[in-house]
């Protein structure tokens, strides 16, 4: 039975090895083999509304994430590693990379499910998200740091592709301008 106090106990201690995304991804795995003892977890601790945060301190973030259908993120990064798993709904990932040029291009896309695994993002990553439209999405992240300082991040402007500084209220209105523009096909 998966108990999320002592789950987040051994990320606290993963972060301390030579390997923390490993050894979270490994926890990680670990819990996943019992999705429902997760979800349960979770729905205990946490409103299925956005994003709850469960446990954060300067090396680690647990957060229980319930993104809505239909979701588009602009691309972004985080500065830091993550683990993903996915309980409910569908998240295709656009990972990029940096051009010669300054500018960005994609570099893959990943889709996420429940039974596709966790997930292992880098913490040099730049990613941007589509939520599915049938139904939300609702996983559990883990971050090597506190996501939640959102202080020297970046997120690119969807129409200029300029980079910026990091703002939630901006990522807000750049998602839902994106929402908008996928709605309208």
């Amino acid at each position: 039975m998966f108990d999320l106090q002592n789950f987040i106990a051994d990320c606290k201690e993963a972060v301390k090895s030579k390997d923390p995304q490993g050894q979270v991804g490994k926890l990680m795995e670990g819990a996943f083999r019992d999705p429902e003892a997760v979800r349960q977890a979770l729905d205990d601790a946490a409103p299925k509304t956005d994003v709850s945060p469960l446990y954060a301190d300067e090396n680690l973030t647990v957060l229980r994430v319930f993104t809505p259908a239909n979701f588009v993120s602009p691309i972004h990064n985080h500065l830091m590693w993550v683990q993903i798993g996915i309980l409910q709904g569908e998240e295709k990932n656009y990972l990029y990379r940096r051009t010669t040029d300054g500018g960005l291009e994609v570099e893959q896309e990943v889709v996420l499910t429940p039974e596709t695994g966790i997930f292992s993002l880098r913490a040099d990553a730049i990613h941007a998200i589509e939520i599915s439209p049938d139904q939300p999405l609702c996983g559990l992240h883990v971050y090597g740091g506190n996501i939640l300082d959102r202080s020297s991040r970046s997120a690119w402007d969807p129409d200029t592709m300029e980079e910026l500084p990091y703002d939630f209220q901006q990522i807000m209105d750049f998602s839902k301008k994106l929402y908008e523009k996928r709605k309208a096909g």
